[in-house]
């Protein structure tokens, strides 16, 4: 990883600010949560921003609720944090508020100045934490335009100081990348940790086994594409595996779709020599 220094939310001086902090925490569908797993990684960045004297206000995207194609951003209960909040509060006996939101049909969350009295009633301690909603029903997170620049505009008025603790959400948005250049920014423990463990890609022990798994392919196609050439062996599975086993034996998978197969051809091709190391497991059609 060379010497680049990637500051720490340890180093900074929380004391009675209000520190915006970017979770990944994309595990809602459909009104529930799948598995906890990614909420429990972030539990010690949380404690520690206690522990600090910050106060803290938390952010994820869930789903694709913005349609790339039509602009249009659709506002459903399905893609709520709502669930979010309650298991945190549940788990750590805290007690959590998501500010109001008025969303304009098919823009999302145009106007954040509903934000604001949730805030306040952080900084007067009538709540443990605030919960803004889902970062992408919010007009900008995901453009490149100006209404981008007006969102990085509005989420940094909320707070004083920026964590960024979402490995897994690496896209460059709004609510990731914009926030860094307007607040004083830190990596959290999780993004730490996460970081530190590149360095065993990096220089990996052999053989190298790596498994991959996910349902979707298109966010995936790249990083793939870098590992089965560094990799002895690579293991698929969810649509990844499945898109693949379509497209080498000419099958089709319930739930595969036309992109998917397109990808997996795409990755196919991109990896020519390479693919004899993917490891084909047992599988019933």
């Amino acid at each position: 990883m060379g010497s680049m220094v990637v500051p720490s939310m340890l180093d900074a001086n929380l004391n009675g600010k209000v520190v915006l902090v970017r979770m990944d925490h994309n595990v809602v569908k459909n009104g529930k949560i799948k598995d906890t797993m990614r909420i429990d990684a972030t539990i010690p960045t949380l404690i520690h921003i206690y522990k600090k004297g910050g106060l803290p206000v938390l952010m994820t995207h869930v789903g694709r609720p913005y349609d790339k194609k039509t602009g249009i951003v659709t506002i459903s209960e399905k893609e709520a944090v709502e669930p979010i909040v309650r298991y945190l509060e549940y788990k750590l006996r805290l007690h959590g508020i998501i500010p109001e939101y008025n969303g304009l049909e098919g823009k999302g969350i145009v106007d954040l100045d509903s934000f604001h009295p949730a805030i306040d009633e952080l900084r007067k301690g009538n709540c443990d934490l605030v919960y803004l909603p889902n970062t992408r029903w919010m007009a900008g997170e995901e453009s490149k335009e100006a209404d981008a620049e007006h969102l990085a505009e509005q989420l940094s008025a909320l707070g004083d100081v920026f964590i960024n603790d979402a490995f897994g959400s690496w896209q460059a948005h709004v609510s990731t990348f914009h926030l860094a250049k307007k607040l004083p920014a830190y990596a959290g423990l999780l993004m730490l940790k996460e970081i530190e463990h590149l360095q065993t890609l990096f220089e990996p022990k052999r053989p190298l086994v790596s498994v991959v798994a996910g349902a979707k392919f298109d966010t995936k196609i790249g990083p793939l594409s870098a590992l089965i050439r560094m990799s002895d062996h690579l293991i698929l599975g969810g649509v990844l595996y499945n898109a693949y086993l379509c497209v080498k034996y000419g099958i089709r998978i319930k739930g595969i779709g036309a992109d998917d197969l397109a990808l997996a051809k795409e990755f196919m091709e991109k990896s020519g020599e390479h693919i004899p190391k993917i490891v084909e497991l047992p599988f019933v059609i």
